[in-house]
C-alpha cells in the first residue's frame, strides 16, 4: 500500500511539472539550478504558444525583489514569461516594472529596502519609467491573463 501510494504521488508530481515547465527534464533542471544557485531569468521560457499583446506585461522587462507570498519566484517569472513580458535578474535603465515581494526573509536588506529597490528608485527620480508596485498589484494586473 505504501507503494502504491508513494507511485500515486509520484505520478501527480510529475504531471504538474510536466504541466508547469513542458517537461518532467526541464523541471529538473531548473530545479537543480536553483539548488545550487537561484534560479535566473534566462532560465525560464514561456510555454504560451502566442503571447497576448494586451496583457499588461507585453514586452515590459519585469525584475523581482524579495519573497512572493503567493507563487515562488520561477513561477512568476513563467507567468511573466506566458503572458509575453521579458524577466531580468537585475534593475537597469530599460526596466519597466520592479515587483516588490516581502524582504523581512533577507537578513542583509538594511532600512527596508532591496539593493534593487534602491536602483529603480534612483532611476525612477532620474526621470525613466519604471514602475515600483507590490506582489499584490501584480497579481492584480496578471489576474486575466495569467492562467491559474
Amino acid at each position: 500500500a505504501d507503494c502504491e501510494s508513494t507511485a500515486i504521488c509520484f505520478n501527480h508530481l510529475r504531471s504538474e511539472a510536466i504541466q508547469q515547465f513542458d517537461s518532467s527534464e526541464k523541471f529538473v533542471e531548473l530545479f537543480k539550478k536553483s539548488k545550487k544557485n537561484h534560479i535566473r531569468a534566462k532560465d525560464i521560457e514561456s510555454g504560451a504558444t502566442i503571447a497576448d499583446p494586451c496583457s499588461p506585461f507585453h514586452q515590459k522587462r519585469i525584475v523581482i525583489t524579495g519573497k512572493l507570498e503567493k507563487f515562488t519566484r520561477a513561477e512568476a517569472m513563467k507567468l511573466v514569461a506566458d503572458i509575453g513580458g521579458i524577466n531580468e535578474d537585475t534593475v537597469t535603465k530599460k526596466t519597466n516594472y520592479l515587483i516588490l515581494g516581502n524582504n523581512d526573509y533577507c537578513s542583509t536588506i538594511r532600512g527596508g529596502k532591496s539593493s534593487k529597490q534602491k536602483k529603480a528608485e534612483a532611476y525612477k527620480l532620474k526621470g525613466q519609467e519604471i514602475e515600483i508596485i507590490p506582489e499584490s498589484v501584480f497579481y492584480d494586473m496578471i489576474a486575466d491573463f495569467a492562467r491559474e
